[in-house]
């Protein structure tokens, strides 16, 4: 009886004495063995094909790099349909890492690669048939312990003692209800258990921070990242929110967005495009306005295109601003504490407008970010039974925090 099974390009015919084959035999069962010798780059595609790791240089395109290979001018054209709502081949710029592929067999050029960054890329493949896809490298997280002394500022504390300076704002971001980062003393202090990115082995990026403390004048300040059901956030070693939450709205009633924010927005009056830094609420004449945190007011005044501006600071990450208000509430000016919730003015149409409306905006670290997507973490504090597994939780980041400051005592 004779049998004929294909496998990889190879065709046995077989029977129970005779074996013609055209090249080495491959069983079923050595088949798999076979497949895991084959050397895959990062890619996931063979390195024997890889002809040329390049990068792109002005004034070159998808169009010039293929032609150079000799790709027909209809597979490019192919390829350039392929990759609509993927990859713009006009957003190619200079210093842009690129891959081409050679198939051995029949020795043409059949795949390229267009880095989009260091993790992210988009594959034009035309082997089989013509296709464009997106991927991305694999993020391998390593969880790392640091720990620094500031003597002048803690950007310099972190660079001296090789940290990524990232680390700096979201230290800010974590404990700015607790510490004036903008007052920080000589001899304070930091330790943090965080997650280092790395990417082929180099690292990319900090993560996110697990744990910390900071002592700041003598005080100590802990910070424990905890996720549940129905909260995430950072608590201290009570299970005490340390980030106060702020409101979503300056109202104590919905009230309709007319516009938002926008980095490139038509402005109405100048009739051109520009930021637009906030939302827009169309709340009636003489609407009170709230604080959404507890704060300074750190401006109140007229103040030209703006109208007339409270502007309120709520730790040393966010400020809130309010802008071209009817008027101010009664004591409303700068120094004055607020509370969350409290009225400090009046929907108006001040400044440079075209009806009543208010304009409200965040600032984080002294940008401004979006009010409708920016997460604000809850303040909710860890009760119960919750408060029982959030304690056996922490036990392992305080042991490691310990363990840092029984390493210095051996050091001294």
């Amino acid at each position: 009886m004779i049998g004929a099974v294909l496998l990889s390009g190879c065709m046995l015919f077989t029977d129970n004495s005779v074996s013609f084959e055209e090249e080495p035999a491959i069983t079923l069962t050595n088949f798999a063995e076979i497949k895991e010798d084959i050397q895959l780059d990062e890619y996931g595609f063979q390195q024997r094909l890889l002809v040329l790791d390049g990068r792109i240089k002005r004034n070159e395109s998808i169009y010039t790099i293929l032609s150079s290979y000799e790709v027909s001018p209809q597979t490019i054209r192919l390829l350039d349909r392929e990759a609509r709502g993927v990859f713009r081949s006009n957003s190619l710029r200079p210093g842009q890492r690129y891959l081409i592929y050679r198939n051995p067999v029949t020795e043409q050029v059949d795949r390229m690669i267009i880095h989009l960054d260091r993790v992210n890329y988009v594959v034009f493949d035309w082997a089989d048939k013509v296709w464009v896809d997106k991927g991305s490298k694999e993020i391998t997280k390593v969880q790392t312990v640091t720990h620094g002394v500031i003597t002048s500022s803690l950007y310099e504390a972190l660079q001296e003692n090789g940290d990524n300076p990232t680390l700096g704002s979201k230290l800010s971001d974590i404990f700015g209800w607790q510490i004036n980062f903008f007052g920080l003393q000589p001899n304070d202090s930091y330790k943090i258990v965080y997650e280092q990115s790395y990417v082929d082995g180099e690292p990319y990026g900090v993560g996110d921070v697990l744990a910390a403390t900071f002592e700041h004048r003598g005080e100590r300040h802990d910070a424990y990242f905890y996720e549940t059901e129905d909260r995430a956030g950072y608590f201290d070693s009570h299970g005490e929110g340390l980030q106060k939450a702020l409101l979503k709205a300056p109202f104590k009633y919905s009230q309709r967005v007319s516009s938002g924010f926008s980095h490139n927005r038509f402005h109405p009056v100048l009739k051109r495009n520009m930021p637009h830094y906030g939302v827009d609420y169309a709340a009636p004449l003489g609407t009170p306005v709230i604080s959404v945190g507890d704060g300074e007011v750190i401006e109140a005044r007229y103040r030209g295109p703006n109208g007339n501006i409270v502007k309120i600071k709520h730790n040393s990450v966010y400020t809130t601003a309010y802008l071209h208000l009817n008027g101010f509430a009664p004591g409303v000016r700068p120094g004055k504490k607020v509370k969350q919730g409290e009225i400090i003015g009046y929907v108006g149409r001040t400044g440079r407008v075209t009806g009543v409306h208010l304009d409200y905006r965040i600032y984080r670290n002294n940008s401004p970010v979006n009010p409708l997507s920016i997460d604000l973490p809850p303040s909710k504090a860890i009760t119960g039974e919750d408060l029982k597994e959030f304690r056996l939780f922490i036990e392992r980041y305080r042991f490691l925090m310990n363990s840092i400051d029984e390493d210095l005592l051996a050091l001294n």
